[in-house]
C-alpha cells in the first residue's frame, strides 16, 4: 500500500510540474507576443511624429500650450514631434530666449518652441548655416542660383520727389514799359539755352531818347558832344543795353524792339507773359 500510495504521489507531483512548465512556456509566448505589439506601436507612433518645421505661429503657440500642460522645458523631448526643445522664443522677437514655455513679454502671443535640426536651431550636424522650412520658402519666394563672382553695380532704384536747385533760379524781368510783341516760349517746362531769344517787347519811351539821339549825331556844330552824351545817358535810363546803343549808333536806325533772352541754360518754371500784355 505504501508504494501504491508513493506511486500516486510522484505521477501527481510529475503531472503538476509538466502543467507548470507548459504554462510557463505559454506566458513567455504571450509577453514576446506584448513586447512585439508595443514595438511595433512605438514604431509606428515615431514614424508619425509630427514636423515642427512646417508650423506656423498658430500651430507653435498651440505647441506651447501643450507643454505647459505636460510640464515640458527646454531640453526635454517632445512627445508629439520626437525632437529635443532647444529653447522657446518670441517669433516676432526672435533674439531672446526662453527655458520654459509662456506668454511672450513682448507680444499679446504665446511663445513657440524651437527644436534641434529645425530652422532657427541647431542643424543635425551641428554645422554654421542658415535653415529655413519649406513652407516659408514657398510664402516668401525663396529662389536659389549659383555663386558667382562679378562686380556689383552701384545703381540705386529708389521713389523719390524732383525738384530744381532754387539756388540757381533766375527771374527774367523786363526794364522798360512796353508790349509783348513776340513770344518765343510758349508753355511751361519748356527747356531753353543760355541767350535763347525769350520774348521781344515794343518799348515806345525809346523811340523819343532814340530820334533825339539820331538828330544831334546827324547835326554839325560846336558843342554837340555833351549833348549826344546826355542823350546816350537817356537811352541807358530807359533800359537800353550797350549793344543796342551801338547798334543805333552804327546803323541810324531806330531800335523799337527789346528782345530778352535767358541768362543761363534752365527750364521754364513759371510763364506770366502773353502775347499783346502790357510789361511795366
Amino acid at each position: 500500500m505504501n508504494r501504491k500510495y508513493i506511486f500516486l504521489f510522484l505521477l501527481t507531483v510529475g503531472m503538476m510540474l509538466l502543467i507548470g512548465y507548459a504554462v510557463y512556456q505559454w506566458g513567455m509566448r504571450q509577453g514576446m507576443d506584448m513586447s512585439k505589439a508595443v514595438s511595433e506601436d512605438i514604431s509606428d507612433t515615431a514614424k508619425s511624429t509630427e514636423d515642427p518645421s512646417n508650423w506656423n505661429i498658430a500651430e507653435g503657440e498651440e505647441a506651447t500650450r501643450r507643454h505647459m500642460d505636460a510640464g515640458i522645458k527646454a531640453g526635454d523631448i517632445d512627445p508629439v514631434t520626437g525632437q529635443k526643445i532647444l529653447f522657446y522664443q518670441d517669433p516676432m522677437v526672435p533674439g531672446n530666449k526662453f527655458e520654459t514655455p509662456g506668454k511672450s513679454p513682448y507680444m499679446d502671443m504665446m511663445l513657440v518652441p524651437v527644436y534641434k535640426g529645425s530652422a532657427g536651431g541647431e542643424s543635425a550636424t551641428d554645422e554654421p548655416g542658415v535653415s529655413i522650412n519649406s513652407r516659408l520658402q514657398q510664402n516668401i519666394g525663396i529662389r536659389t542660383a549659383l555663386v558667382t563672382k562679378q562686380d556689383i553695380a552701384t545703381q540705386v532704384t529708389a521713389v523719390g520727389a524732383i525738384a530744381w536747385n532754387e539756388r540757381e533760379e533766375v527771374n527774367v524781368q523786363a526794364r522798360a514799359l512796353g508790349y509783348v510783341e513776340k513770344l518765343f516760349v510758349k508753355a511751361t517746362l519748356e527747356q531753353v539755352n543760355k541767350g535763347q531769344p525769350l520774348l521781344a517787347i515794343y518799348v515806345p519811351d525809346w523811340v523819343a531818347v532814340q530820334e533825339e539821339f539820331l538828330a544831334l549825331n546827324n547835326m554839325q556844330g560846336e558843342g554837340l558832344d555833351e549833348l549826344i552824351a546826355a542823350s546816350i545817358a537817356r537811352m541807358r535810363q530807359v533800359g537800353m543795353s550797350e549793344a543796342q546803343i551801338r547798334q543805333v549808333k552804327s546803323t541810324g536806325r531806330l531800335q523799337t524792339q527789346l528782345i530778352i533772352t535767358a541768362p543761363i541754360d534752365g527750364v521754364v518754371t513759371e510763364l506770366v507773359a502773353r502775347e499783346g500784355m502790357t510789361i511795366s
